[in-house]
C-alpha cells in the first residue's frame, strides 16, 4: 500500500487520506491548504489512536508532538504530576536527573516507568542510549529531580559563555 491515497475509517465514516489528498486545516476558522498525509495528522495512526484524534491540521495548529491543541492539552494534563509537598509540577514524558548531576551523554537518566507507588511516579534508570540500567527504581518523591533537557541546556550555555 502506498501513502499517496488510501481509505481510512474515522469517527465511523470512510474517508480518503494520503499526501495526494487535498484538504483544509480542520481547526475551526482556519483555511490553510494542507493534504491528508502523515505530516498533518494529529496522532500516529490515520483514523485516530491513543495519541491523537486523527484529524488533519496545518503546521500552526499542530504541536511538536503532532497533536492538535485539544489532544496536546489532554496529553499535557494526563502526563503532569504535582509533587504533594512542594507543589512542583513534573512532565512525566521528560527524562530526569538527580538535582545537581551533570549530563555527559553516557550517564544514567531516569524515565517514568508508567506505574505509581504510594501516589508517586516510579522512575526507572536507563542509559542515554535507551538501554536499561541494572539499578533499582526510585520514586519521584525521593530526592530532588531536574529535567535532563534543562540540565543539558544549562551546560551548553555555560560552554558558550
Amino acid at each position: 500500500m502506498g501513502y499517496a491515497c488510501y481509505e481510512i475509517t474515522r469517527n465511523g465514516e470512510r474517508t480518503q487520506a494520503g499526501y495526494e489528498v487535498a484538504a483544509t486545516c480542520e481547526k475551526k476558522g482556519c483555511r490553510a491548504a494542507i493534504d491528508r498525509g502523515l505530516a498533518y495528522l494529529c496522532g500516529q495512526t490515520p483514523g485516530g489512536d491513543e495519541h491523537g484524534c486523527g484529524g488533519y491540521f496545518c503546521e500552526k495548529h499542530l504541536t511538536y508532538t503532532n497533536q492538535c491543541d485539544t489532544c496536546g492539552a489532554a496529553a499535557d494534563e494526563a502526563n503532569t504530576w504535582t509533587h504533594p509537598e512542594t507543589g512542583e509540577e513534573f512532565d512525566l514524558r521528560d527524562s530526569f536527573l538527580p538535582f545537581g548531576q551533570r549530563y555527559d551523554g553516557s550517564s544514567l537518566v531516569w524515565h517514568y516507568a508508567g506505574i505509581m507507588r504510594d501516589g508517586s511516579p516510579v522512575l526507572e534508570p536507563v542509559y542515554s542510549s535507551g538501554e536499561k540500567a541494572d539499578e533499582p527504581h526510585r520514586l519521584l518523591v525521593e530526592g530532588e529531580w531536574e529535567s535532563a533537557a534543562v540540565v543539558m541546556m544549562r551546560q551548553i550555555r555555560q560552554l558558550a559563555s
